[in-house]
């Protein structure tokens, strides 16, 4: 059957592109299966511990309605004080209907996704959810908790719409997918069509009126490149370019042509951001559209939330029933119509979701829209699908909506924040990249007890077969890494980094094992002797609870880091590596020494689904697969002649004062964009004569708590820093009469608690979890926002506090993206607080002679200043 739906294509030899569509999209549904499968087991179960919470309408003045309930704030759990930030994401989805509670009986995770887990998810224990806060981390319960902590059952509905998708697009595509298709096809032999353009008039542009401005040829020349496509176009524009005024144009020219537009991304600020442009009160064409907000309303902005679905039928409803019950003397058909608008919502829905002409949701929130959830998900119902922040858009995520359009337009910056790398989603399909257990842990203990650079060994015991033993004793010797046969020489046992043995070999020597042994690997119930000790010499080592190391997992993160560091030009360190080079050779080390090319071949299968955005594949392309003779527009990238036709670079950035753009405009653009134009100096004029640059940092050596990721040296600092901007804002207000905006921005939600417990002190706003306010809060002179830089992309205020918090670089600080990210959201000052010399001169040669790491040259040629004396003390 999938053959007949081929055919209808009118496609060069069908057989060929179907079978050419089903092996590339093969991988990508592995991929996904697997996850799924993983999701749905117990090792996946989320858990956080909660406090007390408060209605958001008290703490934020919120007008939305309220119900019956009790709201609870989310807290990391005791045991696990760094819990990332997508337990608590995934807790406020607003697919989560319901939670549970961690009964006597259940186990708690060992480690962080596997172990043995069993928890019971009985009715008795299960707790409804009313309504999410996610601003506060909050949710609205039935009934209050009377356990401690709360699980929940990972959410499959995205990854099933996925698979769908995937299962759709190689077994019933639809002449509107041709091009999807063609993205399979090897590129000698694809057949992309030439984009031909016609420029506007002058006087038909509505957002992109002012020519003089810098950038302005640019975004119109993408506009026009948009609308002529006959399948896919870029944009690509650094912070503050105008991607979102480029954006607004073009949904307004298409609107204007009758056209229904699907706009979608990755968060929904960026959904938001446009939606909020588009319908502004000042905007003279704003008219033109009739939006519709597909999402939950906690999740839309205040400016966005009255085109949110349910508002907006809620709002025409009562608008309509109240004009059509003052009519005196109502006509046969207005009193038909006032009939069925009684009788409930159904007939507006309709009339609204016929009417509108722009649709806007998150990449996987789309899919809650009536018609689509109905069945639609396949049916291209959008003329163009618009993809924001594409460049943390997985291709299997961009699948999902481009399915329900006929032209794809792909807007981002691969020099921000890549897609969300899923450690479990990872590791899981890595896991399957190497079939036998013993190997797998064979290669972990191995690695872990050598010693890695600064890193302590950890040494392991492991009871196993001969099997598993041969396994231990081959990649310790091919790995220079002492590993000693348990019952052999009492002397090498003592000092071996791994020793291995049958059970009851290990029993009988358990008093001449090494005293640092950490890793018990056994029969559950086994060598309960040697587990205590290892457990004792954990908890001296300041780790409360024993992890066991995971093959999987430790190469899955190393990977998504190496990802990372693509564009961070290696330097040569004078001997020294650079973390693209570490981590390259760490992965290199965790493999097998049997069969090393066939497993990562496997694992390289991994990474081109997990890891690329469909911005960078298409863009740049991202390797091919090892049998794969024929690159096409998936592993290489679009052809580059048919590239030339649909892509566009904003080149000006319009945000910040050039001191701010300096260092990213050099080292993370190399000059070719993030260019200042010369009125933006004037424009950031500004009274606050507190630091002597505009972009600085300020020196601060605090001790860095490791456990939880904080350091209260520089939490003090940015207050001080925030008192001061406080004195003066209230003295200085806006021309504009709004308050003057401040970020706190971190790498880490630990220092982001520790911060936050400041704010809420100085502010007595002590449920406070993000916004802040100093003066009256209908008439702030000064609001803070308090964030971590993965989720504050996108945004932006007057003045950005950095706070490092650790003393020395890791491959998470030294991620060029991150990093960008973090640097470009000042518009008048930036300031970065933290150990500059720890960030620098562990990885530089003399002074003055090239980095090694983009954080090494910021942290070396940015301006700074000591410690202020108030801070010293």
């Amino acid at each position: 059957m999938a053959l007949l739906h081929y055919q209808n294509l009118t496609a060069h030899r069908p057989d060929v592109l179907m079978k050419k569509a089903f092996f590339g999209l093969k991988t990508f549904y592995d991929f996904l299966q697997k996850t799924k499968k993983y999701m749905e087991s117990d090792a996946a179960v989320k858990r956080l511990a909660w406090k007390e919470g408060s209605s958001p309408i008290e703490e934020n003045g919120d007008d939305n309605q309220t119900c019956d309930g009790v709201w609870i704030q989310l807290t990391e759990p005791a045991d696990r004080p760094n819990e990332p930030d997508t337990t608590f994401r995934d807790f406020l989805d607003e697919n989560n209907v319901q939670i549970y509670e961690v009964g006597n009986s259940d186990e708690q995770m060992d480690g962080p996704r596997r172990g043995n887990v069993q928890h019971f998810f009985i009715k008795d224990r299960s707790i409804k959810v009313l309504d999410r806060d996610p601003e506060n981390n909050q949710l609205l319960l039935e009934h209050r908790p009377t356990a401690p902590e709360l699980l929940l059952r990972p959410n499959t509905w995205p990854l099933c719409c996925q698979i769908k998708a995937i299962k759709a697009l190689q077994n019933e595509p639809e002449t509107s997918h041709l091009p999807l298709l063609r993205l399979f096809e090897a590129n000698d032999h694809a057949n992309w069509p030439t984009v031909l353009t016609e420029p506007l008039d002058d006087k038909d542009w509505m957002e992109l009126t002012n020519e003089d401005r810098p950038g302005t040829d640019d975004q119109r020349k993408f506009v026009e490149v948009a609308l002529a496509t006959h399948d896919f176009a870029f944009l690509e524009g650094p912070p503050g370019s105008g991607k979102t005024t480029a954006i607004c144009e073009l949904v307004l020219q298409l609107v204007k042509q009758g056209k229904r537009v699907l706009l979608c991304a990755s968060t929904h600020v960026a959904v938001d951001n446009v939606l909020e442009r588009l319908m502004d009160e000042h905007n003279d064409h704003r008219d033109l559209v009739i939006p519709v907000r597909i999402g939950d309303r906690r999740n839309v902005s205040a400016k966005a939330r009255p085109w949110q679905l349910e508002r907006f039928i809620h709002t025409e409803r009562e608008r309509l029933l109240n004009e059509l019950r003052r009519q005196t003397s109502p006509s046969p058909s207005q009193r038909s119509f006032l009939s069925v608008l009684s009788h409930g919502k159904s007939a507006i829905e309709r009339l609204v979701l016929d009417a509108s002409n722009l649709v806007c949701g998150t990449t996987i929130g789309i899919l809650q829209h009536p018609d689509i959830k109905a069945g639609g998900q396949t049916t291209a119902a959008f003329d163009v699908l618009i993809v924001d922040e594409a460049s943390k858009t997985t291709f299997q995520e961009f699948l999902v909506p481009a399915l329900l359009a006929k032209r794809w337009i792909i807007v981002g910056d691969p020099k921000q924040l890549s897609p969300y790398v899923d450690d479990a989603a990872m590791a899981v399909n890595i896991e399957a990249c190497l079939q036998n257990k013993d190997i797998r842990n064979a290669c972990i203990d191995v690695f872990l007890g050598g010693h890695q650079g600064q890193r302590k060994r950890r040494v392991a015991a492991v009871a196993t077969g001969p099997d598993g033993i041969r396994a231990y004793l081959a990649q310790g010797e091919a790995r220079g890494v002492d590993v000693c046969r348990a019952g052999s020489d009492p002397k090498a046992m003592e000092i071996s980094s791994v020793v291995v043995g049958l059970e009851e070999e290990l029993e009988r020597c358990i008093d001449i094992l090494p005293l640092d042994t950490a890793t018990v690997r056994a029969p559950d119930g086994s060598l309960p002797t040697l587990r205590r000790r290892a457990a004792a010499w954990l908890r001296m080592e300041g780790q409360t609870k024993d992890e066991q190391p995971d093959w999987a997992s430790e190469i899955g993160w190393r990977l998504a880091r190496l990802y990372e560091q693509r564009f961070a030009e290696g330097v040569d360190g004078g001997g020294r590596q650079t973390t693209a080079e570490r981590l390259h050779e760490q992965v290199k080390n965790l493999l097998p020494v049997a069969n090393t090319e066939s497993v990562w071949r496997e694992i390289n299968r991994v990474r081109r689904v997990a890891l690329p955005s469909v911005l960078e594949s298409l863009r740049y392309g991202f390797e091919r697969d090892d049998n794969q003779h024929q690159g096409t527009a998936l592993s290489d990238g679009l052809p580059k002649h048919m590239l030339l036709q649909r892509h566009v670079l904003l080149n000006f950035q319009h945000r910040m004062h050039p001191d701010i753009a300096a260092f990213s405009h050099d080292h993370i653009y190399n000059g070719e964009a993030l260019v200042t134009p010369d009125y933006i100096k004037d424009k950031r004029a500004w009274s606050y004569s507190r630091y002597g640059h505009r972009a600085i940092w300020l020196e601060t050596r605090g001790h860095f708590n490791r456990r939880f990721n904080a350091n209260k040296d520089e939490a003090r600092t940015v207050l001080l820093e925030l008192r001061k901007l406080d004195d003066w804002a209230r003295n200085n207000p806006r021309n504009d009469g709004r308050p003057w905006e401040a970020a706190i921005l971190t790498f880490y939600r630990g220092q982001e608690r520790e911060i936050r417990k400041h704010l809420q002190s100085w502010t007595k706003s002590y449920r406070a979890m993000r916004h802040f306010f100093r003066g009256p809060r209908h008439q702030p002179h000064l609001i803070m926002e308090l964030c971590t830089i993965d989720r504050f992309q996108g945004h932006e205020a007057d003045l950005v506090l950095i706070s490092i918090a650790s003393p020395h670089p890791t491959s998470f600080l030294e991620s060029p993206n991150r990093l960008n990210v973090a640097l470009t959201r000042a518009r008048y000052q930036r300031v970065v607080i933290g150990n500059r010399t720890g960030m620098f001169d562990a990885r530089t040669k003399k002074k003055g002679e090239a980095q090694r790491s983009v954080l090494g040259g910021f942290a070396s040629l940015e301006p700074w200043d000591q410690a202020l004396k108030e801070v010293r003390r």
